[in-house]
């Protein structure tokens, strides 16, 4: 199929979304082990030098506690027996360690002013009102997610702050509890303590695994670097406006200059610029849409499995409703994996390529089978804006004629 020469000039400028260049290849799983045992060593070593050359009373005394009690808590002889229940308690510890991490966000962030969304402790999720799911999506990076939106926004940084630092905090005062309240001590006990320990204190550090920033990388970025802060506050307000149905061309022009602001190579960089992307997409400039696609597309690399999936299907749809590049998004379609997290990305580009070749009525059967596929979501944000923006496709699929050639732009996509 060819291209008129305005299409050309604007597919030199997007070379990965016009299939002309590769996307970014992800960490592979030997980078990504690395990186955890490169921060854990670091974490080990950073405490050692502390101790070592600056002790005061309070840091003697819970090392002191922590040596003197918890390696008493170890079997004295490791036999068999002894080993294997040993394994089996690292996995409920851990489990726990993590719910009061995550339970510690998801409060404090509530009294904070925030409004929980959901929270994910292993495969076991937990979203508004009350229910309860299996995860299924592939790893980000973490063991568990708090996800909170900001109701106000007087004072953002300092109820950010708070919210942040009650993850490792909770972690920290379990131990403290433990400590004080339970004197019947055992090697679950110390397992937990070790790990509750390591999840506090690691978390506090700032670094980045995968798609996370680590709380603690939130925080510096909030009282250090003011840029990236106020973008990441405004992306969360910008996801609070869609959770309470702004149009995704209506959003605040303020909040999405801001998330836009800065580029880097971070998993920041791919959200601010899809939602960016999403409010070019439904004011119709299409220019601006492909550009702002195209830099999430370089940062590939940065974004979680089922936001990188997400990418894939939106470069495909708009090939196919914007472009009318059927061959483009079929392209696209034939690299996007069969099973994914959210089965319907791959069948709104099925949806997509119908409707570039004129059949609204096979493209409103498959947003048909797409409608079941959300409302079977347990996340309610996630699940009511992908309604809203599924509705809106089909109210405009809906006003052109069920069999013949629709006209070569249409308005907007799920």
């Amino acid at each position: 199929m060819g291209t008129s020469p305005v299409n050309q000039a604007i597919a030199s400028l997007t070379p990965i979304l016009d299939r002309q260049s590769p996307l970014p290849k992800t960490e592979g799983a030997a980078a990504r082990t690395a990186i955890v045992l490169g921060i854990w060593f670091g974490l080990l070593l950073s405490g050692a030098i502390v101790f070592i050359f600056w002790h005061p009373t309070a840091v003697r005394i819970v090392v002191g506690w922590i040596v003197a009690n918890v390696f008493k808590m170890f079997p004295n002889q490791w036999t068999g027996p002894a080993i294997l229940l040993f394994v089996v308690f690292i996995f409920p510890a851990t489990f726990l360690a993590t719910t009061i991490h995550e339970l510690g966000h998801a409060v404090a962030g509530v009294l904070a002013g925030f409004r929980f969304n959901s929270l994910r402790v292993g495969r076991v999720q937990f979203d508004r009102p009350f229910r309860i799911s299996l995860y299924r999506g592939r790893g980000t990076g973490s063991g568990g997610w708090a996800s909170l939106f900001p109701v106000k926004h007087d004072k953002l940084i300092l109820r950010a702050i708070v919210m942040l630092l009650a993850g490792p905090g909770a972690n920290l005062l379990s131990i403290v509890a433990i400590a004080v309240f339970i004197t019947t001590k055992n090697s679950f006990t110390a397992l937990f303590i070790y790990i509750s320990l390591l999840l506090g204190l690691m978390n506090l550090i700032p670094f980045r695994n995968r798609a996370v920033i680590s709380d603690g990388g939130r925080i510096l970025m909030l009282v250090q670097n003011r840029g990236r802060g106020e973008r990441w506050l405004a992306m969360l307000k910008l996801l609070e406006e869609m959770r309470t149905g702004v149009p995704a061309e209506k959003m605040t022009p303020e909040f999405l200059a801001k998330a836009t602001a800065i580029e880097d190579k971070s998993p920041d960089t791919v959200v601010a610029f899809a939602l960016a992307y999403a409010a070019a997409f439904y004011q119709r400039k299409d220019d601006e849409a492909a550009r702002l696609l195209e830099t999430c597309l370089q940062n590939f690399s940065m974004a979680a499995p089922s936001q990188r999936l997400g990418l894939m299907s939106d470069a495909a749809v708009f090939q196919a409703r914007r472009r009318k590049r059927i061959d483009l998004a079929e392209q696209w379609l034939a690299d996007m994996p069969q099973k994914a997290e959210f089965p319907w990305l791959r069948t709104r580009v099925d949806a997509a390529i119908l409707e570039a070749r004129g059949d609204i009525e096979g493209a409103l059967k498959k947003l048909d089978e797409i409608e079941k596929m959300i409302r079977a979501v347990p996340n309610q944000a996630l699940r009511e804006i992908s309604m809203r923006n599924l509705n809106r496709w089909k109210s405009e699929l809906q006003m052109f004629p069920r069999t013949g050639t629709i006209p070569p732009v249409t308005l907007s996509h799920a």
